[in-house]
């Protein structure tokens, strides 16, 4: 019975990281040629001072520094002077959320056994509240000649703040890898 107490606490435990499940998605224009965009710069954004982005610098310049370095790397050449094909934007907000987790035998809607069928209460029960911040970064592709939108993702995820460089690094590396895939797919 201990042993079966404990693989339960386990089993729980495993699952009482916060709920805010990664999601990665993005849209774009089906009629728009993605394929010919080999140029880019970023476009001139005013943020407003309630914006993630306005209010930290640090995570503004490491957007913008990975960004570069991703697109750079897939073989876009960023223009500093002159006309590109496209411009990249991008956005970041965040929201302070708590996830709430009821672990021990006594959680609500336990099984008591054949003959006392579902109920409450009974045993021990903690209730843990996990304090958790989630963003949400927005990149999009505008077309440089028409300030169109023609792609726009989105990583929604969990930023755990002692390692938020490496968080926001792999969110812009997940939507700059997304945004090639798709160009490249509609090149077929």
């Amino acid at each position: 019975m201990k042993s079966k107490h404990i693989l339960m606490t386990l089993l729980l435990l495993v699952g009482c990281a916060p709920v805010c499940t990664a999601m990665l998605k993005s849209d774009y224009d089906r009629k728009y040629d993605l394929v010919k965009l080999h140029t880019w710069d970023f476009k001139t954004q005013n943020r407003k001072p309630k914006d993630t982005l306005a209010s930290n610098d640090l995570w503004e310049r490491r957007i913008r520094e990975e960004v570069e370095s991703d697109l750079s790397s897939s073989g876009y050449h960023r223009v500093r002077d002159g006309e590109p094909d496209f411009l990249v934007a991008y956005y970041m907000g965040t929201r302070e959320k708590e996830d709430i987790r009821y672990l021990g035998y006594g959680y609500p809607g336990f099984w008591r056994g054949r003959r006392w069928g579902w109920g409450w209460g009974g045993g021990a029960v903690d209730v843990w509240n996990i304090p958790y911040t989630q963003s949400t970064l927005i990149v999009d592709i505008v077309d440089a000649r028409n300030n169109l939108l023609v792609w726009r993702g989105y990583d929604t995820d969990t930023i755990d703040l002692n390692k938020a460089d490496k968080t926001i690094d792999k969110g812009v590396e997940n939507l700059v890898k997304r945004f090639v895939k798709e160009a490249q797919k509609e090149k077929k």
